[in-house]
């Protein structure tokens, strides 16, 4: 291991304070989401992604400061050599190079996260198949980044020691192209769910909100665009100082992500109908109790859905979210036998005497 770097300047005080600042932030919100599907649902496979993620980031932040207290981040490349040696310039080199493979696999996982979340909100086949779609490119532009991070420099050693001879490409347009690719996959992510959301039979002020809800990843959107203006400028050479901004708005990126993810699952923790453990404030419905569901029941009986209750503008102590849901109901099962002689005599398993959609499955023995 290195000899610690003392902390001297304002650019190596600012990575600290940012990579804390996005360990904590995309720490408290998944530890809120955790809690609110502990209230209302339990967890399915897009919170085992989303703490996956975590994980990820946490490491993403945690090179970010060793690189700072053992690699010299903050000054510059020729001061590093002078004053604390060619060892901590290497360890840099090859801290910033596990820097961009940790920030592709937490940007991956976030974003299946939302792929899988999509999956449980709106669990219906174009859905599903247009999820692994989407899935799929992102995983394959990951693991393309990953490859082109380990191949952008030959031999691998060029990257930490340019003294070696070799060839390395381009690593401002590598980043620049990387983050492209990530603001047409929020793209995305964005639009997918946007047509199931524009089906429901839903207020429209309330679809605006679910619309807002599962759109807020454009927030993440300004911090990649301003990163993108700063790649250009990007001295390799003497990434130690000219690559403090651009790290710390890669850094921040994943964490906001994160944090912005979990947002539409924390209604649960404001107290509001959590009794209906079945029921999240917008689904299709699911299994697991997460779904977006109808404005209100009809009450001229178009509609067989049970009622939950009535909407706000009969109820004022409603607080105005939907309040009808497609639940879940044991289905009867009929048997019919028909003899030869045409007879028929049936007999019901199950008898339900509410308002729900039924599904019936028969058997007909004949001979």
């Amino acid at each position: 291991m290195v000899a610690p770097v003392p902390i001297e300047n304002g650019s190596q005080v600012g990575i600290l304070v940012a990579s804390s600042t996005s360990i904590f932030i995309a720490a408290f919100f998944v530890g809120l989401r955790l809690l609110s599907k502990h209230i209302n649902s339990g967890f399915d496979y897009s919170d085992y992604c989303m703490v996956a993620a975590l994980l990820c980031n946490t490491a993403l932040h945690t090179c970010c400061m060793v690189l700072v207290t053992h690699g010299g981040f903050g000054f510059h490349i020729a001061e590093i050599y002078t004053r604390f040696g060619p060892e901590t310039a290497t360890f840099f080199f090859k801290g910033i190079m596990t820097f961009a493979l940790l920030w592709n696999a937490t940007v991956c996982l976030s974003k299946l996260s939302v792929l899988l979340m999509y999956i449980t909100l709106i669990p219906v086949r174009s859905m599903l198949v247009w999820s692994r779609c989407i899935g799929g490119l992102i995983i394959a532009w990951n693991t393309g980044s990953i490859i082109g991070a380990l191949l952008i420099c030959r031999p691998l050693a060029r990257n930490w020691d340019f003294s070696i001879p070799g060839t390395c490409g381009s690593q401002p347009a590598y980043y620049f192209a990387l983050g492209m690719i990530n603001i047409f996959t929020d793209i995305f992510l964005i639009v997918l769910p946007m047509p199931y959301l524009y089906k429901l039979h839903m207020a429209t002020r309330k679809k605006l909100i679910a619309g807002a809800l599962l759109s807020i990843g454009i927030v993440t959107w300004v911090v990649t665009i301003y990163r993108q203006t700063c790649l250009p400028g990007l001295d390799f050479q003497d990434m130690t100082h000219s690559g403090v901004l651009a790290t710390i708005l890669s850094g921040l990126e994943p964490a906001i992500a994160i944090a912005l993810a979990c947002l539409p699952l924390l209604r649960p923790l404001l107290g509001r109908n959590n009794s209906a453990k079945n029921a999240s404030s917008y689904g299709y419905g699911s299994s697991t109790g997460s779904g977006i569901h109808s404005k209100k029941a009809t009450r001229n009986g178009s509609r067989p859905f049970t009622e939950l209750d009535e909407d706000h503008e009969d109820n004022p102590d409603s607080d105005g979210s939907s309040q009808i849901q497609l639940q879940p109901v044991k289905p009867p099962y009929e048997v019919k036998v028909s003899p030869r002689s045409g007879a028929t005599r049936s007999k019901s398993l199950a008898s339900i005497n509410t308002q729900a959609i039924l599904v019936k499955t028969s058997w007909e023995v004949t001979r």
